[in-house]
């Protein structure tokens, strides 16, 4: 678990660096296009994700029980694959070009080979959390993470453009391929049990997927929702590009390491189903816990970390810093929640959490408010909604 804590720091801060790089290599209105696609492609692998966390639950499981069922993930990740990125070349017409100006077609086609990789990297991660080999899994977070900082590195030093990062966006995914070429126990994974049939299997990762596609448009899209709801909205003195920086700055810190472990967290709660409750709390104090230190930090020294580090277009007040902080943390008190619903096999949960987050966080970005409240609203009332109702569910289970 050392090397799974310290992969999971080095993907937060190499996050870090993409955006800060990306803030200083591109004008204001080209780096709202890449958050736009880097966004979009990790609301994507979000929704990919849900294949991960079930494969993980359906293997965990059948370590623990010894029940083996007749599933074949590696066929549904190969369906998940083609499906994804067939509905993304044929649409990408009609969308594509609110988001890119003059790079609509290379940013299709990578989209659309991440995605289809993605799915395969999806795979393999749940395959290694279920059975517990932290450091095979460690590497892939590592190496998706170090391909990227490399790129970004060389983007930096040439100052290349918005091509480059779009490369970067999605050259992560191609980790698995590497992971499964060099470990002989990652290859033999892909053989791994799971404790159900193949029905079964494809109807729990659907409604995984169901769960994690809004749990990914309420966290990593909504920078690209923001891009199509708020364009008219007034800014009262705070971008929208300002705006997308600070969300993706104040959240890289708790939700990149907290996705990383939510397969651990599965595992755990697995393991605890007797003791379910208490084995939840903890981790939901803590990240609370981290969101309003984290709150404070930004309040006070946010504001002189944007004047002093980034162009005038990227400052943020304080308070508003503050409070997209400890939305962070709430957010991540309801990824928390969702993965006991889901550890449990509350799938109706999961997802009825996730959907009622999305519903309240996007209803109010339709609001007629000011930029800056509505966005600060909708990512408190959002993630906070959806959580109560899961900890009501998991109290009357």
């Amino acid at each position: 678990m050392k090397a799974l804590s310290l992969a999971t720091v080095f993907a937060a801060l190499s996050g870090f660096a993409i955006v800060i790089g990306a803030s200083h290599l591109l004008g204001t209105e080209v780096n709202a296009q890449f958050m736009a696609i880097w966004g979009l492609f990790f609301a994507c692998t979000g929704l990919i994700d849900g294949l991960t966390q079930e494969t993980t639950r359906a293997v965990s499981a059948s370590q623990e029980t010894g029940k083996v069922g007749n599933a074949k993930p590696l066929r549904f990740a190969i369906l998940i694959g083609i499906v994804v990125s067939a509905l993304i070349v044929g649409t990408s017409w009609l969308w594509m070009d609110r988001l890119v100006e003059g790079h609509t077609a290379s940013a299709t086609a990578l989209l659309t080979a991440g995605l289809l990789s993605y799915a395969f990297q999806a795979l393999l991660s749940g395959l290694l959390s279920g059975l517990k080999l932290w450091e095979q899994y460690a590497g892939l977070l590592a190496l998706d993470s170090g391909i990227r900082m490399v790129l970004m590195g060389l983007a930096w030093w040439f100052a290349w453009g918005l091509p480059a990062f779009l490369v970067i966006t999605v050259i992560g995914a191609l980790s698995w391929a590497v992971i499964l070429f060099s470990s002989p126990r990652a290859r033999a994974a892909l053989s791994a049990p799971t404790d159900v049939d193949m029905r079964v299997f494809r109807v729990n990762a659907m409604q995984a997927m169901l769960a994690t596609g809004a749990t990914a448009i309420l966290i990593t899209g909504f920078p690209t929702a923001m891009k199509f709801t708020l364009a008219d909205a007034p800014e009262s003195g705070v971008t929208m590009a300002g705006l997308m920086f600070s969300i993706t700055l104040t959240r890289a810190p708790i939700l990149v390491p907290l996705q990383r472990f939510q397969s651990a967290l599965i595992v755990n709660f697995v393991e605890r189903r007797e003791a379910l409750l208490s084995a939840l709390a903890r981790p939901v104090a803590a990240v609370l816990g981290v969101g309003m230190l984290g709150a404070v930090a930004a309040w006070l020294i946010g504001p002189w970390i944007l004047h002093t580090f980034f162009k005038p277009d990227f400052f943020v007040p304080g308070s508003i810093l503050a409070i997209l902080t400890f939305a962070s943390a709430c957010t991540g008190s309801l990824m928390i929640t969702s993965t006991a619903a889901l550890a449990t096999e509350l799938y109706r949960l999961y997802i009825g959490g996730w959907i009622l987050a999305s519903i309240v966080a996007f209803g109010i970005l339709l609001l007629p408010l000011s930029m800056p409240v509505a966005v600060c609203a909708a990512l408190l009332a959002g993630p906070i909604s959806g959580a109560v109702l899961q900890v009501i569910g998991l109290l009357k289970a």
